[in-house]
């Protein structure tokens, strides 16, 4: 009897105690359910706080890489590009150590969108200063081109005005007309005067000629050269030279006359009687350095 209530006893105590171990093993696998969960959720989050970062790590470093971009590309820095992309840094900076700091992603995500905003400004006004540059480009081109465009005009003109200096030049000359060249024998004391060809019977060579009317031509004392040159091509001189062209003629005559642009009747007479020989004598006429006429005469 004591047998079998002790059997009884031990049977009650081992139920307990599987009781209590029951309830131990369930506790335990409730916890370590939680537990296994907590852990599950926690790797996820931290997994999801990892890939946020990245992808605001990657939209940060994609803001930067676009910004200096830009910044070489458009090749221009004014002084108020210069701040901001002193604040794009300073932004970008600040960003970079909120992610780092694992601070939430709401505040780094403002933040973003801040710089973003600035980002597009700086943009608008490269874009904004491209354009002006254009319009500028274009402008000095219309400038450079008008320019030309003048220089080709004026030099034209220039042209135009130098060719109607010269044609002035050559019409502002005087002309001798009518030029005659003869033998002159004197008659009674010198009174009168006898055309004769021989050249032994010769006493003086008359050059008879006529300056023109021309109103191109300043008013003035004029000095006329006449050259006289022999049949053997020696030239009529008594000493006497003026500049031609640089050079220095001899002349056989010469004679200041008052110009008034009016025609003006001039004779010459050549008096060296012992040099004239016989032959064909030729004649050259000069005023301010241009031979203005010529004529000849032949004696036998």
């Amino acid at each position: 009897m004591e047998d079998s209530t002790k059997t009884n006893n031990n049977t009650k105590k081992y139920k307990i105690i599987i009781w209590v171990l029951s309830i131990i093993i369930v506790v335990l696998l409730w916890q370590l359910i939680v537990t296994k969960t907590k852990v599950n959720t926690f790797i996820i989050e931290k997994e999801k706080a990892i890939n946020e970062r990245q992808g605001l790590q990657k939209e940060l470093d994609s803001l930067l890489v676009e910004h200096e971009k830009i910044k070489k590309e458009s090749g221009i820095m004014t002084a108020e590009l210069k701040r901001k992309d002193s604040i794009i840094e300073a932004n970008a900076a600040e960003i970079q150590k909120l992610i780092a700091s694992n601070i939430g992603k709401n505040q780094i995500q403002r933040k973003l969108e801040y710089l973003r905003s600035i980002t597009q400004d700086y943009v608008d006004q490269i874009d904004k200063l491209l354009k002006e540059n254009q319009s500028l480009k274009e402008e000095i081109k219309d400038v450079q081109e008008n320019y030309v465009s003048e220089k080709q005009k004026a030099a034209v003109l220039e042209k135009d005005k130098e060719n109607l200096n010269n044609q002035i030049t050559k019409a502002a000359v005087l002309q001798a007309y009518n030029v005659t060249v003869q033998g002159i024998k004197f008659k009674q004391g010198g009174k009168k005067e006898e055309i004769v060809d021989k050249a032994k019977r010769i006493d003086k060579l008359k050059i008879s000629f006529t300056l023109s009317k021309n109103p191109l031509v300043s008013p003035g004392v004029k000095d006329v050269y006449v050259r006289i040159a022999r049949p053997d091509n020696l030239i009529l001189n008594d000493g006497g030279d003026f500049d031609l062209n640089g050079q220095k003629i001899m002349y056989s005559l010469k004679e200041s006359v008052t110009y008034q642009n009016k025609p003006i009747p001039i004779t010459l007479y050549y008096e060296k009687s012992d040099r004239i020989v016989a032959g064909t004598y030729h004649v050259s006429i000069f005023i301010d350095g241009q031979e203005i006429g010529t004529g000849q005469v032949t004696l036998k």
